[in-house]
C-alpha cells in the first residue's frame, strides 16, 4: 500500500480514486464495512482505493490534552491493517488546529477535490471541516458535481454500535474476547521484551517484560489466555498478566508479564506481539510462594485449555 503523510497546507497529488473517509482506529467490523463499500465502488469505476485518516486522534489536539486517547491501533498497526484488507492508497494528514480550522468547503477542495476523487464514501456519523460541520448529508453540496458520494449506514452488533469506543470500554472491562468479535481479530499489543527481576525464573515461570507503547489502550488488570508471535513469525500459547505484582511489591507501575508455554529461548531486546484472547482472573496478593505457584500451575491449565 502507497502511504502519503500530508501536514496542511501540503495537499495531495491528484490520483483519480474512490476516497473512503474515517478514523479508523482498530479498524473494526464497522470500519471494514465502509472500506469494503468503497472497494466496490472502485472496482464499478476501475480505480484505485484511497484511505483518508488523521494522526493524531482529533480529541488530543483539540483538547490540548496528548493523553486524551489510548489507540486500539496506533497509527503503525493500523496502517498494517488497513493495508491487509487490499487497500491501494492511503492519505494520512497530520491532525493540526490549521487543519481542523479549515471550512468544509475547503477541506473538500484541498484534499477530496484536488487529490482526484471520482467518489466518496464514509460512515454514516463522519463529520469534516470547522467544528464538524461538514457531514456526509452536506458532503454532496461541498462535491460541487465534482465527485459522486454514498453513505454506509450504522453497523451493530447485540443491537448495539460496533464503534472504537465501546471496544475500547470493553478492552478496560476485561472483556477482550468480546472486542475480538467487534474488531474481527484479537486485540494486539506491540512491545519490546525488556529485562525483568527474574523472580519468575526462580519459581518455574519466566516471563517476557514487555514494554509496550504508551498509547495502546491497556486492558483491565488481571491474568489472560494469550498468544505471543516473534519477530521471526512463530507463535506461542501464553498466559500474560497486567499488573503491579501485588505479591512482591506494595505500589508499583503497572507491568506486561507473558510466560510463553513450552519455550525457553532468549527473547531480550525483541519486539513481540501480545493478542489477548480471554480473561481469566484479577490480579491479586498471595501469602507466599507457595500458594502464588499453585495458582499459577492452575492459571497454565486454565489457558492451555482456552488456547486449544
Amino acid at each position: 500500500m502507497e502511504t502519503i503523510h500530508l501536514t496542511h497546507p501540503e495537499t495531495p497529488d491528484f490520483v483519480p480514486s474512490v476516497m473512503v473517509l474515517g478514523f479508523f482506529d482498530g479498524v473494526h467490523n464497522g470500519h471494514q464495512a465502509v472500506i469494503r463499500h468503497a472497494q466496490e465502488q472502485a472496482e464499478r469505476l476501475n480505480v484505485p482505493v484511497t484511505v483518508v485518516t488523521f494522526d493524531p486522534h482529533p480529541k488530543q489536539v483539540l483538547s490540548n490534552q496528548p493523553d486524551a486517547v489510548r489507540y486500539i491501533t496506533p497509527l503503525a498497526r493500523k496502517l498494517n491493517r488497513i493495508a491487509a484488507l487490499g487497500v491501494e492508497r492511503c492519505l494520512v494528514l497530520t491532525f493540526t488546529k490549521e487543519l481542523a480550522g479549515l471550512s468544509p468547503q475547503q477541506f473538500v477542495d484541498d484534499y477530496l477535490i484536488g487529490a482526484g476523487a471520482m467518489h466518496v464514501t464514509a460512515g454514516f456519523d463522519y463529520s469534516y471541516g470547522k467544528f464538524g460541520e461538514g457531514t456526509m448529508e452536506t458532503m454532496p453540496y461541498h462535491a460541487r458535481g465534482r465527485f459522486t458520494t454514498s453513505v454506509v449506514t450504522e453497523q451493530t452488533d447485540d443491537g448495539e454500535k460496533v464503534s472504537s469506543t465501546r471496544i475500547r470500554k470493553l478492552l478496560g472491562a476485561g472483556d477482550v474476547d468480546k472486542a475480538a468479535a467487534l474488531l474481527g481479530t484479537p486485540y494486539v499489543i506491540c512491545g519490546e521484551v525488556i529485562h525483568g527481576d527474574a523472580r519468575g525464573r526462580t519459581i518455574g515461570y519466566p516471563t517476557a517484560n514487555v514494554v509496550m507503547d504508551a498509547s495502546y489502550v491497556m486492558p483491565r488488570l488481571g491474568v489472560y489466555a494469550t498468544r505471543v508471535r516473534l519477530r521471526d513469525g512463530r507463535t506461542f500459547d501464553a498466559m500474560t498478566n497486567v499488573g503491579r505484582r501485588p505479591t512482591f511489591y506494595d505500589t508499583g507501575d503497572v507491568s506486561i508479564e507473558s510466560h510463553l508455554f513450552d519455550f525457553s529461548e532468549d527473547l531480550y531486546g525483541q519486539l513481540i506481539e501480545i493478542e489477548w484472547i480471554r480473561f481469566i482472573r484479577n490480579e491479586r496478593a498471595f501469602d507466599g510462594l507457595d500458594s502464588l505457584i499453585a495458582q499459577l500451575k492452575q492459571d497454565e491449565t486454565t489457558a492451555r485449555s482456552i488456547l486449544s
